[in-house]
């Protein structure tokens, strides 16, 4: 065998394990951050889960009470909590935004319930699209909030 095929074949054999590694490298790269960022999440949600948890069967027990003003405030930190955990656009955000609302409408303000119905309206259909079964029934809650605001309650 001559020195020129041994040449040409390790330069090969280094260009197909170069090659390899590049592939390697860009074929992880997205599930590597993904998962990075799964695991921030998850250890963000493991230290704020009793607190959530904690607000979430507060705000509970104050509505099933008939304290809605105590029900909404417990609400809203809970929010305001799953926001700084979880992010704007994450599924339990969206559902505790749809409940805060509808606790605020029957709390006595339906005008503003309607409002914050047809802001999350906005961001499902967003996140999820338009056919999407929670953008439109955030669309007929706040329809519905809306009669109620304008005294119509047919």
């Amino acid at each position: 065998m001559s020195w020129k095929w041994v040449l040409t074949g390790a330069v090969a054999a280094a260009g197909a394990v170069f090659g390899a590694r590049r592939l390697k490298r860009a074929l992880e790269h997205p599930f590597a951050r993904a998962e990075r960022e799964l695991d921030e999440r998850d250890r963000t949600l493991r230290e704020e889960h009793p607190d959530t948890v904690a607000l979430r069967h507060r705000a509970h027990y104050l509505s099933e009470t008939g304290d809605l003003a105590g029900a909404l405030e417990v609400s809203e930190r809970m929010l305001a909590e799953r926001i700084r955990a979880l992010g704007e656009d994450h599924p339990h955000v969206l559902v505790t935004r749809h409940n805060l609302a509808t606790l605020r409408g029957r709390a006595g303000d339906a005008a503003g319930a309607a409002e914050e119905l047809e802001r999350l309206a906005l961001d499902m259909e967003r996140v999820h699209g338009a056919d999407y079964v929670y953008t439109r029934t955030a669309l007929r809650a706040a329809a519905h909030w809306r009669k109620e605001a304008a005294g119509d309650t047919e």
